[in-house]
């Protein structure tokens, strides 16, 4: 890892911090070093104002991103509600199902982004977008935004067959089944006009105390 890169992950943004990285980067004058530190200065201040939602979502891809917006608005349309959320509610599989499709047939960059060298899906990345469905799922049948809800496990994932990266697929999963404080979340992908899904995935979540994590 480049010591730039070193910097942003442990989120340095100190003057001294970012003079004393700066020399062991090598011999640099004066002026070029004040200029760096005070773009970097510049960038840290930035991101301390983001909103952490956001900003996580800036540097995924874009149906994480898409994902997490949805879900940023949802809380903060549940937040400004007046109307008391009923946790006792019984609340059907129905309710929280989500789908998200992706448009490989007209998008060519979007299916630039998922296809591996070999021509064939980038499953990293549908790994990714996973995880961020499952999140809103679970959002969506907890409904509660003063609730913290983490993924606890990736209790199994199945495969099967080829994916066709000329047609669109189609992502959905819904909450299958709940505990006093965790859910099950099954997910399926399967292209446009197939019956059987070529991927099952079954993500377990859980509500985290705020204060005892």
């Amino acid at each position: 890892m480049s010591t730039t890169r070193k910097i942003c992950a442990r989120g340095l943004s100190s003057s001294s911090t970012i003079r004393n990285v700066l020399h062991h980067c090598g011999n640099h004058s004066k002026v070029q070093q004040q200029g760096r530190i005070n773009s970097w200065q510049r960038m840290f201040s930035t991101l301390e104002t983001l909103p952490p939602l956001i900003y996580a979502s800036k540097h995924k891809g874009p149906i994480v991103d898409q994902l997490w917006t949805l879900r940023l608005q949802a809380k903060q349309k549940a937040a400004a509600s007046p109307d008391p959320i009923d946790m006792k509610r019984p609340r059907p599989p129905s309710e929280s199902m989500t789908k998200i499709t992706y448009d490989f047939e007209s998008d060519d960059f979007l299916k630039e982004q998922y296809r591996n060298p070999f021509g064939g899906l980038r499953f990293g990345k549908v790994l990714e977008d996973l995880d961020a469905l499952a999140g809103n799922i679970a959002f969506s049948h907890v409904q509660d935004p003063t609730v913290n809800i983490v993924t606890a496990s990736v209790d199994r994932i199945r495969l099967s067959g080829a994916v066709d990266m000329d047609r669109n697929q189609q992502l959905s999963g819904k909450v299958t089944f709940v505990g006093s404080s965790s859910m099950e979340i099954r997910m399926q992908c399967k292209g446009d006009g197939e019956d059987d899904p070529w991927m099952e995935a079954y993500f377990t979540f859980v509500a985290v105390d705020s204060t005892t994590k």
